[in-house]
């Protein structure tokens, strides 16, 4: 859920012991799925009154990392028993299906946002942006349509982390509160981490952000790459 950013360490040390054990399970999600009179059939996929136990996960065509780490979740998921497929579709109608609830499952980075405090990522899936199917989900915040009572409570439990200033000692219990129901609920699946290569040259230009002069995200391909332009100096000046 959170990307592993250094000014993120203290955040997700604090709940390490919520995450989903990396460890593939077969036996005990075979036994879930049995729980609930699926059977399986001859082709070796889960089936019940005629219908095949399946899953069809939505990729981003133009992002080949995205459509690697599906074909892993589809290799796995099959060979426990479920029929998965991967479709790669164009940007704007993946985007789209997002958006408006069109899917059943998607391999995306939409629980991304926060850099160095948990609420920016806590916030995209609390009750203020739960719309219908067929209604657009603004910005893809909780475009899982996340609802319920416990929906509700880590609404109302990242909404006072909000208020909070950054480092804050009150965050840390609030933030493991709300993450317990986050996780028992299994809002999103998180599967993977992923590092990127972002050069800066001080040949002609300085200011970049750095570890210790982490005044903003680095990177030169999100929406606020203009604050770090408006930062820079000329070298030697």
């Amino acid at each position: 859920v959170f990307v592993e950013y250094i000014g993120m360490t203290p955040y997700i040390d604090n709940i390490k012991d919520l995450w989903i054990s990396p460890t593939a399970n077969l036996i005990a999600g075979r036994a879930l799925i049995e729980a609930n009179g699926w059977v399986r059939n001859a082709s070796g996929f889960y089936q019940k009154d005629g219908q095949e136990l399946s899953l069809d996960i939505q990729t981003h065509e133009g992002f080949i990392e995205m459509r690697r780490i599906a074909e892993v979740v589809v290799e796995q998921l099959r060979a426990a028993g479920i029929m998965t497929t991967m479709r790669s579709v164009a940007g704007s109608t993946w985007s789209d299906n997002k958006a408006f609830g069109n899917f059943d499952a998607v391999i995306d980075w939409d629980a991304c946002g926060s850099v160095n405090e948990p609420w920016y990522s806590m916030n995209r899936y609390t009750q203020q942006f739960l719309r219908p199917i067929d209604q657009r989900a603004s910005g893809n915040n909780n475009f899982v349509r996340w609802s319920g009572a416990g929906a509700k409570t880590y609404s109302q439990l990242v909404a006072k982390i909000g208020v909070l200033p950054l480092g804050d000692s009150a965050i840390m219990p609030l933030m493991s509160e709300a993450m317990k129901i986050f996780m028992s609920e299994q809002v999103v699946i998180p599967i993977t981490q992923s590092r990127k290569l972002v050069p800066f040259d001080t040949t002609y230009w300085v200011g970049w952000p750095t570890q210790k002069n982490n005044y903003n995200h680095p990177s030169t391909h999100w929406q606020m790459t203009h604050q770090i332009i408006h930062r820079l100096r000329k070298a030697g000046s």
